[in-house]
């Protein structure tokens, strides 16, 4: 089965299906900080929490017809995570291509399941707002299960949020939780979710590259690149090489800067004659 490459070493298998992937170059792999890298590296390669199928926990089975026992095979269900996935919360759902018949001897036709999807009001405590999102009912079990949308979102591995609009929600909380800029009016409220969410507080440095694509991520890195290094005139950089070989070499002028006098932009007050 083909394989792509991540980086320089980390492969996955192309039968993977992910609502979207991380993908580098080995040029552009060193703007990437490593926490950012690790965090790719993980979703890309880790198995997601089986939906639409259940492996069986047992490693051996006894043949029904023969009694012997055989190795069990776990192989998960294909699932086609489309487009759309990513800007709503399908808990880990998606679509599924397969076959159906009404009985044992009947003939079976090809059949597609998808994820029935309704839209709701959720409400984040963290971030004092409200989303409109599209969810399925398992998205919502998921939600009463970790009593609350904050919960969820932020207890949920990336490879199971499976979700791009997800992802961000969660760099905004984390973001604010980092900052602790949540409630400005209110510390009393903002002292208690602080307390309550005291476990997923991490340095906003790294809490700001949660969630990012590749482009987005890249960009950014650009971007503080170039504000920690400005750029810098030649004309500045080629007076301290020449300042620095005038050091090594010992040429010293006492009546004139030396630089001035190569500087032919220099205006210089005219001589006037002594009269005898």
């Amino acid at each position: 089965m083909a394989q792509m490459k991540i980086g320089k070493s980390i492969r996955i298998r192309w039968g993977k299906n992910l609502p979207y992937v991380y993908r580098w170059t080995n040029e552009t792999e060193g703007l990437l900080p490593e926490h950012y890298k690790q965090r790719c590296i993980e979703f890309m390669t880790k198995d997601p929490t089986p939906v639409h199928w259940r492996p069986n926990p047992n490693k051996y089975i006894p043949n029904p017809k023969t009694g012997e026992r055989v190795r069990v095979q776990n192989v998960p269900v294909t699932v086609l995570y489309p487009a759309e996935c990513n800007k709503g919360l399908w808990g880990g759902e998606g679509i599924v291509a397969g076959y159906r018949k009404k009985h044992e001897r009947a003939t079976k036709f090809p059949k597609i399941w998808r994820p029935s999807l309704q839209k709701r009001v959720l409400y984040s405590e963290i971030l004092n707002k409200h989303f409109l999102i599209a969810v399925t009912l398992r998205t919502m079990d998921l939600i009463d299960d970790h009593f609350g949308f904050d919960n969820y979102i932020l207890k949920t591995h990336e490879v199971d949020l499976c979700s791009k609009l997800g992802m961000d929600i969660k760099r905004e909380m984390l973001v604010a939780l980092a900052t602790k800029s949540i409630y400005p009016d209110d510390p009393v409220k903002r002292d208690q979710i602080l307390e309550k969410y005291k476990d997923f507080i991490m340095p906003v440095e790294e809490a700001e590259w949660v969630g990012l694509s590749v482009p987005e991520a890249l960009r950014k890195a650009r971007e503080a690149e170039a504000k920690n290094n400005p750029p810098r005139p030649l004309k500045d950089m080629f007076i301290v090489q020449l300042a620095q070989k005038i050091a090594e070499t010992g040429l010293e002028d006492t009546s004139e800067s030396f630089i001035s006098k190569l500087n032919p932009f220099t205006t210089k007050p005219l001589k006037t004659e002594e009269k005898p």
